[in-house]
């Protein structure tokens, strides 16, 4: 078994965990959680402001400056989802046969459904 899929069974074992907007250190968490929970290495960023509309492009350009673009064809469990909800961006962990592993504002950590995205981006991260 890769150490990915492990941190993802240790990350399912996590949901319904609430939702929180920041870490302990004052860096943004939100939907980050399950990102930041399976990368804890790669660098966190601080939100410009809250209800800011730069923010999807800036955590857009967090995400690919650790991460390269793939086709959603070469998904596999570990790889990022990106999508633009609400003006904001929404991230999420893929997970299997279409699953992902997310949580919304003021709700808690869930596995979803990739379909629930009618537009969004593929990312695997860098090593």
């Amino acid at each position: 078994m890769k150490s990915t899929d492990e941190k993802i069974l240790q990350l399912l074992k996590q949901v319904g965990r609430p939702y929180e907007m920041f870490n302990g250190d004052g860096t943004y968490q939100g939907c980050f959680y399950p990102v930041q929970f399976l990368y804890p290495q790669k660098p966190r960023y601080k939100l410009r402001s809250i209800n800011d509309d730069k923010n999807y492009a800036y955590g857009l350009s967090k995400i690919q400056k650790h991460c390269k673009e793939i086709s959603p064809a070469q998904l596999e469990a570990g790889d990022i989802i990106t999508t633009k909800f609400k003006d904001e961006l929404h991230v999420a962990v893929y997970y299997e046969f279409g699953k992902i592993i997310h949580v919304f504002k003021d709700h808690r950590l869930q596995i979803g459904r990739l379909k629930m995205f009618k537009n969004f981006k593929s990312f695997r991260v860098l090593p």
